[in-house]
């Protein structure tokens, strides 16, 4: 950790920080309101934030799970004006240290093409074989 900074597993949510980190990562979509936001916090495995010396949440990702066997690393997002700093380094070191203690062996991401090589440090490698798949149907409500 740096002076600069702390990764904190979180429960409650910021809701002005989330917001600003989605729309950081280009993820923010026009249909989810305030509740959506904040159910992503508290709904996940684990969320934890990178933390400037303010309070203010500078840094993000997630944890999708069961808790028992499989885990799934989303929303890993670092504000423009704080990347290049490790910050990314110390919220994946943290995301996969809530992983192995919890006893949790397969761990997946899908990483966009130019973030490959950042998954790759973590020992992460394409998974030959398989294709990710997102369901592009009408919404069941």
């Amino acid at each position: 950790m740096s002076a600069d900074y702390s990764v904190e597993r979180v429960h409650d949510c910021r809701l002005d920080d989330v917001r600003a980190l989605f729309l950081a990562g280009d993820w923010w979509e026009e249909e989810w309101d305030d509740t959506v936001l904040c159910e992503i916090v508290k709904q996940s495995f684990a969320f934890v934030a990178a933390i400037d010396p303010d309070g203010r949440w500078i840094g993000m990702g997630r944890i999708i799970s069961d808790g028992v066997s499989d885990a799934y690393l989303q929303d890993i997002i670092v504000l423009p004006k704080w990347r290049e700093k490790g910050i990314g380094t110390a919220i994946m070191k943290k995301l996969m240290s809530i992983c192995i203690e919890a006893g949790i062996g397969w761990i997946g991401v899908i990483a966009a093409p130019e973030t490959e090589f950042f998954y790759r440090r973590f020992g992460f490698a394409k998974m030959n074989g398989y294709t990710p798949m997102r369901y592009e149907g009408p919404v069941l409500r």
